[in-house]
């Protein structure tokens, strides 16, 4: 499965049955469960086509967030997990109404960090962080956790490039010589 998905988008692709092919009876199972409190647990369907299965679904009324994903396949009381993972549902930007933040966590986290040094005082210590509270003793404490999520938003952006066919903006040297 991929790593990405935009909510709306069609979820398209074949699985290969393997030691447990569709043609023997085996059905292949989809769960995602969403890492944060609140969200919606969805079951994705698959068809059967030869010995491989079809993955056809629509994401629309996905909600935007991480998920835990499993596929598993059962024949009557047999279970075999075949995969486990983690997709990220990006929001439909087609259909989202204004005040949509369609940043990700880490680029969340980079900004709340930077308004939490801008607004620190030795006075004003406690700021909310991605979803946490924090207290920081000066201002190298803050700028750490900065560092940290432009390593982080860094390093998304590297990925979405070279998942475009771009050029990952990351230099590779390497040194020759004679033997």
């Amino acid at each position: 499965m991929q790593s990405e998905i935009i909510a709306g988008d069609t979820l398209n692709y074949r699985v290969s049955g393997g030691a447990h092919p569709a043609s023997a009876g085996w059905v292949l199972r989809f769960r995602l469960v969403p890492r944060a409190a609140g969200g919606t647990v969805l079951s994705v369907s698959t068809t059967a086509d030869g010995d491989d299965y079809l993955v056809q679904t629509s994401t629309a009324g996905w909600d935007a967030g991480v998920y835990a994903w499993s596929a598993w396949v059962e024949l009557g009381a047999e279970q075999y997990t075949l995969e486990q993972g983690q997709i990220t549902v990006l929001p439909d930007p087609r259909t989202a109404v204004a005040g949509t933040d369609t940043r990700t966590q880490a680029e969340i986290a980079l900004d709340a960090a930077k308004a939490a040094l801008a607004a620190w005082t030795p006075t004003t210590r406690r700021y909310r962080i991605n979803g946490r509270e924090m207290e920081f003793n000066s201002p190298g404490d803050i700028i750490a956790i900065i560092r940290h999520w432009e390593g982080e938003v860094r390093r998304e952006q590297s990925a979405a490039a070279m998942a475009a066919g771009r050029a990952s903006g990351r230099k590779v040297y390497v040194r020759m010589g004679r033997a």
